[in-house]
Protein backbone atom coordinates (compact mmCIF):
# COMPACT_ATOMS: atom_id res chain seq x y z
CA UNK A 1 0.00 0.00 0.00
CA UNK A 2 1.25 3.27 -0.72
CA UNK A 3 0.16 5.77 1.75
CA UNK A 4 -2.25 8.85 0.12
CA UNK A 5 -2.99 6.51 -3.08
CA UNK A 6 -6.91 7.60 -3.84
CA UNK A 7 -8.66 5.20 -6.13
CA UNK A 8 -11.48 6.46 -8.17
CA UNK A 9 -13.68 3.01 -8.74
CA UNK A 10 -15.42 2.27 -11.82
CA UNK A 11 -18.85 0.40 -11.54
CA UNK A 12 -17.05 -2.59 -13.61
CA UNK A 13 -14.77 -3.49 -10.66
CA UNK A 14 -17.88 -3.04 -7.63
CA UNK A 15 -19.95 -5.38 -10.30
CA UNK A 16 -16.61 -7.53 -10.52
CA UNK A 17 -16.42 -8.68 -6.56
CA UNK A 18 -19.39 -10.58 -7.45
CA UNK A 19 -17.14 -12.38 -9.63
CA UNK A 20 -13.68 -12.31 -8.81
CA UNK A 21 -13.87 -12.85 -4.72
CA UNK A 22 -15.01 -16.14 -3.41
CA UNK A 23 -18.02 -15.88 -1.25
CA UNK A 24 -16.18 -16.61 2.05
CA UNK A 25 -13.87 -13.32 1.16
CA UNK A 26 -16.84 -11.48 0.12
CA UNK A 27 -17.77 -9.49 3.84
CA UNK A 28 -13.99 -8.69 4.26
CA UNK A 29 -13.68 -7.51 1.44
CA UNK A 30 -16.64 -5.28 1.77
CA UNK A 31 -15.26 -3.97 5.25
CA UNK A 32 -12.01 -3.30 4.16
CA UNK A 33 -13.24 -1.04 1.06
CA UNK A 34 -15.74 1.02 3.67
CA UNK A 35 -12.18 1.76 5.76
CA UNK A 36 -10.64 2.84 2.54
CA UNK A 37 -14.36 4.69 1.73
CA UNK A 38 -13.74 6.44 5.47
CA UNK A 39 -10.16 7.25 4.98
CA UNK A 40 -10.87 8.94 2.25
CA UNK A 41 -8.91 7.09 -0.39
CA UNK A 42 -11.78 5.24 -2.52
CA UNK A 43 -14.20 7.32 -3.84
CA UNK A 44 -16.80 7.24 -7.06
CA UNK A 45 -18.60 9.90 -8.69
CA UNK A 46 -22.63 9.55 -8.08
CA UNK A 47 -23.24 8.10 -11.59
CA UNK A 48 -21.61 4.96 -10.78
CA UNK A 49 -23.80 4.55 -8.15
CA UNK A 50 -26.83 5.85 -10.89
CA UNK A 51 -25.57 2.79 -12.88
CA UNK A 52 -25.73 0.43 -10.62
CA UNK A 53 -29.13 0.95 -9.52
CA UNK A 54 -30.25 0.24 -12.76
CA UNK A 55 -29.33 -3.02 -13.00
CA UNK A 56 -30.18 -3.67 -9.30
CA UNK A 57 -33.30 -6.43 -8.47
CA UNK A 58 -35.41 -4.19 -6.53
CA UNK A 59 -36.52 -6.94 -4.70
CA UNK A 60 -33.34 -8.37 -3.62
CA UNK A 61 -30.31 -6.17 -4.57
CA UNK A 62 -26.83 -7.52 -4.66
CA UNK A 63 -24.23 -6.64 -1.88
CA UNK A 64 -22.01 -4.88 -4.80
CA UNK A 65 -25.00 -2.26 -4.93
CA UNK A 66 -26.17 -2.27 -1.32
CA UNK A 67 -22.40 -1.47 -0.70
CA UNK A 68 -22.17 1.32 -2.83
CA UNK A 69 -25.54 2.53 -1.32
CA UNK A 70 -24.44 2.82 2.64
CA UNK A 71 -20.76 4.34 1.25
CA UNK A 72 -22.11 6.83 -1.24
CA UNK A 73 -22.39 9.86 1.22
CA UNK A 74 -18.69 9.86 1.83
CA UNK A 75 -17.70 8.22 -1.40
CA UNK A 76 -19.46 10.60 -3.65
CA UNK A 77 -18.75 13.63 -2.52
CA UNK A 78 -16.96 16.65 -4.51
CA UNK A 79 -18.50 15.06 -7.82
CA UNK A 80 -16.61 16.55 -10.65
CA UNK A 81 -18.32 19.57 -12.22
CA UNK A 82 -19.52 19.64 -15.65
CA UNK A 83 -17.12 21.98 -16.76
CA UNK A 84 -14.50 18.80 -15.84
CA UNK A 85 -16.66 16.53 -17.38
CA UNK A 86 -16.45 18.18 -20.42
CA UNK A 87 -12.48 18.65 -20.68
CA UNK A 88 -12.51 15.16 -20.31
CA UNK A 89 -14.78 14.61 -23.45
CA UNK A 90 -13.13 17.15 -25.61
CA UNK A 91 -10.09 15.06 -25.20
CA UNK A 92 -11.76 10.93 -24.96
CA UNK A 93 -14.90 11.52 -26.79
CA UNK A 94 -15.31 7.66 -27.77
CA UNK A 95 -15.53 6.77 -24.13
CA UNK A 96 -18.91 7.43 -24.44
CA UNK A 97 -21.00 4.73 -25.79
CA UNK A 98 -22.81 6.08 -28.83
CA UNK A 99 -25.00 2.93 -28.64
CA UNK A 100 -26.74 3.56 -25.41
CA UNK A 101 -29.93 5.15 -25.96
CA UNK A 102 -31.24 5.04 -21.56
CA UNK A 103 -30.61 9.03 -21.43
CA UNK A 104 -28.89 7.58 -18.56
CA UNK A 105 -25.51 9.51 -17.44
CA UNK A 106 -22.83 7.01 -18.38
CA UNK A 107 -20.25 7.44 -15.56
CA UNK A 108 -17.19 6.71 -17.11
CA UNK A 109 -16.55 10.63 -18.20
CA UNK A 110 -16.94 11.32 -14.40
CA UNK A 111 -14.47 8.83 -12.90
CA UNK A 112 -12.16 10.56 -15.14
CA UNK A 113 -13.19 13.68 -14.89
CA UNK A 114 -13.08 12.68 -10.92
CA UNK A 115 -9.58 11.10 -10.98
CA UNK A 116 -8.28 14.55 -13.05
CA UNK A 117 -9.68 16.97 -10.21
CA UNK A 118 -7.78 14.95 -7.79
CA UNK A 119 -4.42 14.80 -9.85
CA UNK A 120 -4.53 18.85 -10.46
CA UNK A 121 -5.25 19.13 -6.35
CA UNK A 122 -1.41 17.21 -6.16
CA UNK A 123 -3.21 14.28 -5.01
CA UNK A 124 -1.84 10.72 -6.62
CA UNK A 125 -5.47 9.56 -7.57
CA UNK A 126 -5.83 6.11 -10.09
CA UNK A 127 -8.30 4.25 -11.50
CA UNK A 128 -10.27 0.89 -10.84
CA UNK A 129 -11.88 -0.38 -13.50
CA UNK A 130 -12.32 -3.71 -15.44
CA UNK A 131 -12.97 -1.93 -18.87
CA UNK A 132 -10.04 -2.96 -21.35
CA UNK A 133 -11.81 -3.84 -24.49
CA UNK A 134 -11.70 -0.98 -27.60
CA UNK A 135 -14.38 -1.30 -30.10
CA UNK A 136 -14.46 1.11 -33.51
CA UNK A 137 -16.85 2.95 -31.59
CA UNK A 138 -16.42 2.76 -28.09
CA UNK A 139 -13.10 3.62 -26.32
CA UNK A 140 -12.48 1.42 -22.64
CA UNK A 141 -12.60 3.36 -19.70
CA UNK A 142 -8.97 2.23 -19.68
CA UNK A 143 -7.66 3.57 -22.56
CA UNK A 144 -9.13 6.61 -22.11
CA UNK A 145 -7.20 7.28 -18.68
CA UNK A 146 -4.03 6.11 -20.40
CA UNK A 147 -4.80 9.26 -23.02
CA UNK A 148 -5.11 11.50 -20.03
CA UNK A 149 -2.61 10.02 -18.46
CA UNK A 150 -3.89 8.95 -15.52
CA UNK A 151 -2.89 5.50 -14.22
CA UNK A 152 -5.38 2.46 -14.00
CA UNK A 153 -6.03 -0.61 -12.58
CA UNK A 154 -8.48 -3.84 -12.82
CA UNK A 155 -9.94 -4.84 -9.39
CA UNK A 156 -7.54 -7.73 -8.33
CA UNK A 157 -4.46 -5.61 -8.84
CA UNK A 158 -5.98 -2.90 -6.75
CA UNK A 159 -7.05 -5.67 -3.65
CA UNK A 160 -3.30 -6.74 -3.57
CA UNK A 161 -1.92 -3.79 -3.23
CA UNK A 162 -3.81 -2.43 -0.82
CA UNK A 163 -2.92 -5.66 1.44
CA UNK A 164 -6.69 -6.75 0.88
CA UNK A 165 -6.61 -10.10 -0.67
Amino acid sequence: MVAGVVWVVDTSSIVEVRRSVENTKKPHVFEKLTELVSQGRLVFPRQVLGELARVADPVGPDQQYLWAKRNQATACQNDPSLEAVKEVLAVVPRVLDPDKDTGAEEADPYVLAKTQDLRRDGTDARVVTEEKNDTPRKMSLRTAAGLLGIPSVPLRAFLEFEGIL
